[in-house]
This record gives C-alpha cells, sequence and structure tokens, in this order.
C-alpha cells in the first residue's frame, strides 16, 4: 500500500479555484478526494428530502464522474466523522489530510477532533482559506478587536483588499493561481 494525501471535500465540491487541493496536489504524494456525510448533521435535519442533501448527492456524484474520466475517483463515507477518520487510518497509509477552513462552530468543534487524532499518528492536518476572501480576523480595529458594525467594517475590508492587491505578488490566497 502506497502512501497518499487525502483532500477531505466538505461545502466546496469542486476541482477548480480549490486551494486545499491545489496544496494536497503539491504534497508530493497520490491524492485520494474523500466526502463524508456526516450523521451528526444529517441524523438532525428535519425533512429527510432537504433539498441541500439532494443537491450535495448530485454534485458529488458529477464530481465522481469528472475524477473517473481522469483515471481518479472519490471515497464516499457515511458517518461521524472521527469514526470514519479512525477508519481511513486503518485502511490506508495516509500521509497527510488536506481541507478547507470551515467556520461554522460545529465545524471547528469536528476538524479539532480530527486533528487530535491524526496528530499522534503523525499525519499533519492542513487547511486552508478558500470561501472568503478575507478572514474575520484579517479585517481588526486599530485596537486589534473585531467589528461590531457594519459599515466601518466594509471600510476596513475594502482598504485591506486594496492594499493587498496593491503589493507586488500580494497573496490574497492560493486559490487565485489555480
Amino acid at each position: 500500500m502506497s502512501r497518499i494525501s487525502i483532500f477531505w471535500h466538505r461545502r466546496d465540491l469542486r476541482l477548480a479555484d480549490n486551494a486545499g487541493l491545489y496544496h494536497a496536489l503539491r504534497s508530493g504524494y497520490p491524492v485520494r478526494p474523500l466526502f463524508i456525510f456526516d450523521r451528526h448533521i444529517l441524523d438532525d435535519l428535519v425533512d429527510e428530502d432537504d433539498a441541500r442533501v439532494t443537491f450535495i448527492h448530485q454534485e458529488i456524484g458529477r464530481l465522481q464522474q469528472t475524477l473517473r474520466e481522469r483515471g481518479s475517483g472519490m471515497l464516499i463515507r457515511y458517518g461521524k466523522p472521527e469514526e470514519v477518520w479512525r477508519e481511513l487510518l486503518q485502511e490506508l497509509d495516509v500521509a497527510s489530510v488536506y481541507t478547507n477552513h470551515d467556520y461554522e462552530p460545529y465545524a471547528q468543534e469536528r476538524d479539532n477532533a480530527v486533528r487530535a487524532l491524526l496528530g499522534p499518528a503523525g499525519i499533519p492536518f492542513h487547511t486552508y482559506k478558500d470561501q472568503v476572501i478575507l478572514e474575520a480576523g484579517e479585517v481588526l480595529k486599530s485596537d486589534g478587536e473585531p467589528y461590531t458594525v457594519f459599515t466601518p467594517y466594509s471600510r476596513k475590508w475594502r482598504e485591506t483588499l486594496a492594499s493587498r492587491l496593491s503589493q507586488p505578488g500580494g497573496d490574497l490566497s492560493a486559490s487565485f493561481y489555480l
């Protein structure tokens, strides 16, 4: 069994303009995409025919077809992410895990649990800015505190963006270079 990197798709069911996938492909290992249908989320849905889940199924089908056309494929699992990762670590020789930041409180807890699971096995968990241009911590008041009023935040956001774009070689995100 050869070592692989895993790119964990969550909200980012695409191959293009995907910062975490870009970095995974540069890891030096073959990359295996993964999607986990998270029981924690699915079991809490009131409507079993939730349009969001239908959309995800459709997009995963399209993504799987595209990957197959390129001689690859996607691991698709259902369960609690921490349990799924335990199984994957038994099945695969994982060198590293890549994904994109997810900002929801549950997602951050989930990612911390997976990171804690991978750490003792010596498997780095890399996560990248992808779905935003500037993260909350990049747009702060002069005292280092977050904004609580939109208009000053908006003004600072635009100033920060303009400043980054005007810098030679200014990097907003690796995804801009895919």
